[in-house]
């Protein structure tokens, strides 16, 4: 038997990376405004393990026009194939917070 770990920062890595073949959506990524903001800021994703699975909470930015209920089934299930994949873990949650929706003109000029 091989003994591993996966560490935080890699599980992390496999959600962004989930998200990235995904249209729409992207973690949230504020610039502070503060120093203290950069102490207290939330990370955009969170993994915690627990002995019943993996449970994720994201912080995400959207495009306007997208239908959100779909997007956030579509990120759910992107972010828990990829690790349940990646780790062989199961995924208890996929919580997701949309944070800011953006009007991006790239996004529509394509679109129209």
């Amino acid at each position: 038997m091989v003994d591993y770990e996966i560490s935080d920062h890699a599980l992390e890595g496999l959600v962004a990376h989930a998200l990235e073949g995904l249209e729409g959506v992207r973690l949230l990524e504020t610039a502070p405004r503060s120093l203290g903001e950069v102490f207290r800021r939330m990370k955009p994703v969170k993994v915690e393990r627990s002995p019943e699975g993996l449970s994720v909470d994201l912080v995400l930015s959207v495009d306007y026009g997208v239908v959100i209920p779909e997007l956030a089934q579509a990120v759910q299930k992107a972010v828990a194939e990829a690790l349940f994949v990646a780790t062989g873990e199961k995924v208890r949650a996929v919580n997701l917070t949309v944070a800011q929706v953006e009007y991006r003109k790239e996004a529509h000029a394509q679109a129209g």
